[in-house]
């Protein structure tokens, strides 16, 4: 986001969001696939992701997002920094840079 072409000019400023519905692995794909941007985000329902792999996520700056219920009822996710729900990505996230994006005449 916001579009392709900004992504192809200025990644730094993009915001890569994914959906999956289970991670397994793929989540990786971010990572291995070369994908630039300030940030990538991981929309998903998967309950079992493990520590260790949020970790990893954190170091290559994934954050996971997932509805407020299962956050909020996942130990896990609840003390993981970079696991948000869809209000948290909107109000943090996503809302910030459309204001920039419009401030700056991308959309």
């Amino acid at each position: 986001m916001p579009s392709r072409n900004h992504y192809d000019g200025n990644p730094m400023d993009c915001i890569i969001f994914t959906v999956k519905r289970t991670l397994r692995e793929r989540w990786r794909q971010i990572v291995t696939e070369g994908t630039r941007g300030l940030g990538f985000y991981l929309a998903t329902i998967d309950e079992s992701i493990s520590t260790k792999q949020l970790g990893e996520m954190r170091d290559n700056r994934i954050h996971l997002v997932i509805p407020a219920s299962i956050k909020n009822r996942i130990e896990t996710y609840t003390t993981a920094l970079n696991v948000i729900t869809y209000e948290e990505f909107f109000r943090h996230h996503l809302d910030p840079a459309v204001t920039r994006w419009r401030a700056n005449g991308i959309i």
